[in-house]
């Protein structure tokens, strides 16, 4: 019988693999999110997902191995305000149907990892993400994957969520921390919330 008392933790990544990402920087992605998933595999009380983008939907990924991550051009149409809505949607659906079933679950993650590209304006997303923070519905951290956001609406999303930049090389780093939380994650009730400090990241990101 399965056990509903250890609760779930949910995490959903968006990748912005849109254009102006180099294309050795998401092989660098794809080769860390498989070694991520590998080091999840056995974790039963773990799911997660990856986001990407594809033509003019948002597209769900979990492996590696079909199809290698391209960088697309978004051509004006607002995938990354829709893939992150997504993956909230599907955060949330998900974590109610485990509840339904008896489960607990712990708050969910959304984690964007952006380089700096947006076609679309981010504020009504942006404010979305405040308000299911604010109702403990859900925990978003947004990662930066350069110094130069290249657009006035991630410029936006940096001021308003305060993106954390993942230094050049620091990959293992983001892997690391967040098996480390996940780690952590495990230990806690359901209720209780993990604090992030800023020592968190030292070493691999700036702050």
């Amino acid at each position: 019988m399965e056990d509903n008392r250890t609760p779930r933790l949910l995490i959903s990544f968006v990748l912005d693999n849109s254009c102006t990402v180099r294309a050795d920087r998401l092989q660098a992605l794809g080769e860390a999110f498989a070694k991520f998933g590998e080091a999840v595999a056995e974790n039963t009380d773990l799911e997660w997902e990856l986001m990407t983008f594809g033509g003019l939907q948002p597209v769900i990924t979990k492996s590696f191995e079909d199809k290698a991550l391209k960088a697309i051009t978004p051509n004006g149409f607002p995938l990354l305000g829709r893939t992150v809505g997504a993956a909230a949607d599907r955060l949330l659906a998900r974590a109610a149907e485990l509840k339904a079933a008896g489960h607990a679950v712990h708050r969910p993650w959304l984690l964007l990892l952006s380089d700096g590209f947006s076609s679309d304006s981010l504020e009504e997303i942006a404010l979305r993400l405040d308000g299911l923070e604010r109702g403990g519905e859900i925990m978003c951290l947004p990662f930066k994957l350069s110094p130069k956001l290249t657009t006035d609406r991630m410029q936006y999303l940096d001021r308003n969520k305060h993106m954390i930049e993942i230094k050049q090389g620091g990959l293992d780093g983001f892997f690391a921390f967040m098996l480390r939380m996940i780690g952590q994650r495990e230990s806690l009730a359901a209720d209780v919330g993990i604090k992030f400090a800023k020592t968190d990241f030292e070493g691999w990101a700036e702050i």
